[in-house]
């Protein structure tokens, strides 16, 4: 965790570590600690640091090693994840800017999407942005001119994730909701018995005044609803010659 707080602020010069408690919420005085490699952090500690800072790689190789119990409950939760493979640091920063968002998105879709499809959308800076994916390896063009993402099992860190939400939320049309051309769904994560059983066998003592930061950890599913994903989708308005979209 140390590694991962001074990663986090060598290529983030302009700030501190006050500024890593405010994004993380974990006090001060506890990063204080754990960046002099004293104390034994909690695991709804870990969480949020190595979550808060995009780093769910090495939070499932910190928890597998030293609370294999919670580790299960996450791999057990997230199964379904493991055929997605985490973007590459170097260009995680396309898929959280809004000027390749759009893009990437038609482009991850299953019929891909086109230089004039870009171009009706976004004039000829997005034909450019188009193709610097393109020579960044982020996309692949077919013998047809169609323009696909080179990876679709893609995922982000949960920091990562939240920029995209929020990017999808400014390109859902409000005044056409309930329309067939514009949706928005929703993916809700819950606590079960197993999740709160291992966290309260290692954290016995204090469970109690600790369970409402037990209740809002990211890897739990069950009864009690806590995480809501908010997630848009528009249909443009361009559509090729002769062609249904």
């Amino acid at each position: 965790m140390k590694n991962c707080v001074d990663g986090y602020l060598s290529k983030r010069p302009n700030l501190n570590l006050q500024s890593v408690a405010d994004k993380t919420t974990v006090p001060y005085t506890t990063l204080r600690r754990l960046i002099g490699l004293k104390g034994n952090p909690q695991p709804e500690t870990v969480i949020k640091i190595f979550s808060s800072l995009g780093e769910d790689e090495l939070l499932y190789k910190y928890m597998n090693e030293y609370h294999p119990d919670i580790a299960k409950v996450m791999n057990l939760n997230y199964s379904h994840n493991q055929e997605y493979k985490f973007v590459d640091e170097e260009n995680r920063k396309y898929f959280t800017s809004e000027d390749y968002f759009l893009i990437l998105n038609l482009a991850s879709t299953k019929s891909g999407t086109t230089e004039d499809e870009v171009a009706y959308t976004l004039g000829m800076v997005g034909v450019e942005r188009l193709n610097h994916l393109v020579e960044e390896g982020l996309l692949i063009a077919d013998k047809n001119g169609r323009y696909f993402g080179a990876n679709h099992n893609f995922k982000l860190s949960f920091a990562e994730t939240k920029k995209r939400v929020m990017m999808s939320m400014k390109h859902y049309r409000l005044d056409e909701a309930g329309s067939i051309h514009n949706w928005m769904s929703f993916q809700t994560e819950s606590t079960n018995m197993e999740g709160l059983k291992a966290l309260k066998k290692l954290n016995q003592k204090h469970f109690n005044e600790r369970k409402d930061q037990i209740y809002n950890n990211p890897m739990y599913n069950g009864d009690i609803k806590h995480y809501t994903a908010s997630v848009s989708s528009t249909f443009l308005p361009f559509v090729e010659k002769g062609e249904l979209q």
